[in-house]
């Protein structure tokens, strides 16, 4: 089950949300044709928790170099569904300049958060999921009504449906704290996701509550009906 979009009107192109998934592919797409390669540039940029905790400032670039970094095309092609379906409310929000300039430090909370957890790990943590997760955590906040579009895929058979972003958020999130309880290991940094996801909603709830203007902005979001498309 993945969502593809969302039900707030956008008001055109979102340049940067569309700037970051061309520099993502840009990046990633040569390095997965040349795995040697690409192994080579994930040791040296992804970030490793025992790295940094044997030297951390001399491994903080990669708190930065992690996040733009994938395994492979499905990792890049999920997290740049995720950033198209939920970066693009955010950044009518605030501005492409604001999503562009914050955009490569919004995993670190995530990074930090895996490390808190996995201090003597070696294995590289790389991905812009991180990132994405705080996209997703202020989301919740900003725009809790707001209708997700969804798809179920069970082998040749696929339905689609909407869920409300107060439902299918959370429920994420709980994926997310459930794989870290029953300590699963498949490859997947939940803890980055995690930290990041509680790192956006803090963030949203702050700029909410304190600045004045918020609700009017926020006041300036349309809703539309899938079924009218």
């Amino acid at each position: 089950m993945f969502p593809y979009r969302d039900n707030l009107i956008h008001g055109g192109w979102s340049i940067g949300v569309v700037c970051l998934v061309v520099v993502l592919c840009i990046i990633n797409l040569p390095l997965f044709l040349f795995p040697e390669f690409h192994d080579v540039v994930v040791s040296a940029g992804g970030f490793v928790p025992i790295l940094f905790s044997e030297h951390a400032f001399q491994s903080s670039y990669r708190l930065i170099t992690a996040a733009i970094l994938h395994g492979d095309i499905f990792h890049l092609a999920g997290n740049c569904l995720f950033l198209v379906v939920f970066g693009r409310a955010l950044e009518r929000l605030f501005g492409f300049r604001l999503l562009l300039i914050l955009f490569p430090i919004l995993g670190i909370p995530g990074f930090i958060a895996e490390w808190a957890m996995h201090a003597a790990s070696p294995a590289p943590v790389i991905g812009a999921s991180g990132a994405i997760a705080t996209l997703m955590g202020a989301y919740l906040p900003l725009f809790p009504h707001a209708r997700i579009r969804m798809l179920l895929w069970l082998g040749w058979l696929w339905k689609r449906f909407t869920l409300p972003a107060w439902v299918f958020l959370p429920y994420w999130m709980g994926l997310q704290l459930l794989s870290i309880a029953s300590g699963t290991y498949d490859g997947i940094a939940y803890a980055v996701h995690a930290g990041c996801f509680a790192a956006g909603v803090i963030a949203a709830i702050v700029w909410k509550t304190a600045y004045i203007g918020a609700d009017v902005k926020l006041e300036g979001f349309k809703e539309i009906s899938f079924e009218s498309k």
